[in-house]
């Protein structure tokens, strides 16, 4: 467990604001750390890389600049091999960044926003069933994932939130190590009331437009972040019960139960996250949903991309053994592939199948992902396991451009190779809330999820992986290198460029 400390006086326990840098120092933590600011513009030196952690009793200073749109972020340990633990253990927290822009639309503030930490947790108990006051990491061997029975808000299980009969803003984030949840509001006959939730904004900051939630629940897999309105006006009186209607492990199945009901065949025992209680009385709610809400949101699109931007391509593999890593891929050319050497072939929406070898794909091997300062890439992901993994790239916020869905029965986990190639089925949709800045994104099983983004900011060594804590830990992790463009023209890199993935053969 995390012993409290208190922070050196002076502290700053506020939002910070766009270009305010902070300083603190605090060296009481027993645990090798190192802290990663989740979606922050940040210098390599002060970006949290997995290995330069420190032990107990030192210090290491990270320098935010804050210099990146309002929006919500969140700091975690990210120690290598530990991160799980760590995390598990109380090491993260939110972190606000405010601009101008906000503030010009007056949204709900003070009282009226709501930051709310889902995590869930297990406890530990005594011989005779007391607890002892410990969290309790795995009791099942089953998975790989950790998958507690309790939801945890903001450190309270099952917490209830008094609100007046107006308009509040939520600004949730999924803290957990792996669980996804789908979340679902309920009013007092068991009736989801959407219709009363609009999403303004996305890990990375507002979006253009307020949006509707899916009809079947907000879903958010580890690290993802919302920026709710929800509008209390129409149900005083109420109580209200947001539950999690997603099971465990997730693979973007339909939920199997109604809204509110036990599932624990999918390690769902208790579906409660938490109640608000409304206030009968009516209150004055100045606040008004602007149409429009950032002038500065563009959403990206495949033909206004610069011209000579890179593609990547990388696939999501778990073998039998339990190891999950990232395969990224380079095109094979005819004649070029070993004899016996495990390829994959992939398909394209035309039939053209293209075949790809293996790079690298453990996270100390070779780096093979050099991207030069102030240029756009394309990546694109392919999910080739049974579940949905929260893909993360640190430094940037991008933006999704496709989902589209692929038959990966060809396949082979034991080889990493193909029997038959895996072939494109349709394209997919991306959903309203998912248009906007993201660090994170949600692919699901046998989806090809393409990312858009522009590595400018700060140069040096970064990682992208799976934010599922127990899969990041155990490989599915990968470095990447952001370098002047003048650098990388005096290397010698042949791996450095990597050809259009198949469903990207025909497009910008």
């Amino acid at each position: 467990p995390i012993t409290a400390v208190t922070a050196p006086d002076g502290s700053q326990n506020e939002p910070g604001r766009s270009g305010r840098p902070i300083n603190q120092t605090v060296a009481a933590l027993p645990a090798w750390t190192v802290v990663h600011l989740h979606g922050g513009r940040t210098a390599a030196v002060s970006d949290g890389w997995t290995e330069n952690a420190s032990l107990s009793g030192q210090s290491t200073t990270s320098d935010y600049a804050n210099d990146q749109q309002a929006t919500l972020l969140w700091y975690h340990d990210h120690g290598m091999g530990i991160t799980r633990f760590n995390v598990y253990a109380g090491l993260a927290g939110l972190y606000i960044i405010r601009d101008a822009e906000e503030a010009a639309l007056h949204l709900p503030a003070g009282p009226y926003e709501i930051p709310l930490l889902l995590q869930d947790r297990n406890l530990d108990t005594a011989a005779d069933g007391s607890l002892t006051g410990r969290l309790l990491h795995k009791i099942e061997d089953s998975t790989m994932e950790f998958f507690g029975p309790f939801t945890m808000v903001n450190g309270t299980i099952w917490p209830h939130l008094p609100v007046e009969a107006r308009q509040y803003r939520l600004r949730l984030l999924n803290g957990s190590n792996a669980r996804i949840y789908r979340l679902v509001l309920l009013d007092e006959s068991g009736n989801a009331v959407h219709e009363q939730i609009r999403q303004i904004g996305t890990d990375g900051g507002l979006l253009g437009q307020p949006v509707d939630i899916p009809r079947d629940g907000l879903v958010l897999a580890p690290a993802e972040r919302a920026d709710l309105i929800v509008d209390f006006r129409t149900l005083r009186g109420q109580r209200l019960t947001l539950v999690n209607t997603a099971g465990a492990p997730f693979d973007n199945s339909p939920a199997t139960q109604p809204p509110g009901t036990p599932d624990p065949d999918n390690r769902l025992p208790h579906p409660e996250v938490m109640e608000f209680r409304v206030s009968s009385q009516p209150v004055d709610d100045p606040f008004v949903m602007p149409a429009a809400l950032s002038s500065s949101y563009r959403r990206l699109e495949r033909d206004r991309l610069p011209p000579a931007h890179q593609h990547r391509f990388v696939a999501m593999v778990e073998y039998p053994a339990g190891m999950l890593t990232f395969h990224e891929l380079a095109e094979v050319s005819d004649g070029d592939a070993a004899a016996g050497e495990a390829l994959m072939a992939i398909a394209d929406e035309q039939g053209k199948t293209v075949r790809y070898r293996t790079v690298a794909k453990q996270f100390e091997d070779t780096v093979n992902w050099f991207v030069a300062y102030g240029s756009t890439e394309v990546w694109s992901v392919l999910n080739l396991t049974e579940d949905t993994h929260p893909f993360h790239v640190h430094l940037v916020q991008f933006q999704a451009l496709s989902r589209d869905l692929y038959n990966k029965d060809g396949f082979d986990p034991a080889t990493g190779g193909t029997t038959a190639p895996i072939s494109f089925q349709a394209h997919g949709a991306l959903d309203a809330n998912e248009l906007g800045w993201k660090d994170t994104v949600r692919v699901n099983p046998g989806e090809m999820v393409s990312i858009t983004a522009t590595f400018d900011g700060f140069t040096g060594r970064y990682m992208y992986h799976c934010h599922i804590l127990e899969h990041e830990d155990h490989d599915m992790m990968r470095p990447f290198i952001v370098m002047p463009a003048a650098a990388l023209a005096a290397m010698d890199m042949p791996e450095m460029s990597m050809p259009k993935p198949a469903d990207e053969e025909g497009r910008t």
